[in-house]
């Protein structure tokens, strides 16, 4: 389930990067996904981030916004150097659509 998970990312990003190159068609250049680590053990969960670094070198993290929603940081994933949130504490659930970093 994990490398079905890989393929389907893989095929997400492409197509965003796709509309964001081609500057053809009024989009929000928004990825939002939610709990992408579950089908990964903790050994194999890296490849997530090298598949998020790849896109990044193609398409500028300041040409879009990623949104993910998980139980694992970002650094569980291999993810580095990216603003990280995290909406659980103790007054809150994770879900809160209201949300303000001031």
């Amino acid at each position: 389930m994990a490398r079905h998970t890989l393929i389907q990312l893989c095929g997400y990003l492409a197509f965003l990067n796709l509309f964001v190159s081609e500057k053809k068609y009024p989009i929000v250049p928004m990825f939002v996904i939610d709990h992408i680590s579950k089908p990964f053990s903790k050994d194999n969960s890296k490849a997530i981030g090298a598949v998020f670094e790849e896109f990044f070198k193609i398409c500028d993290k300041e040409n879009v916004q990623v949104i993910m929603f998980d139980d694992c940081s970002a650094s569980d994933l291999g993810i580095d150097n990216i603003d990280e949130t995290n909406l659980v504490e103790r007054n809150k659930t994770g879900f809160n659509p209201f949300y303000s970093a001031h």
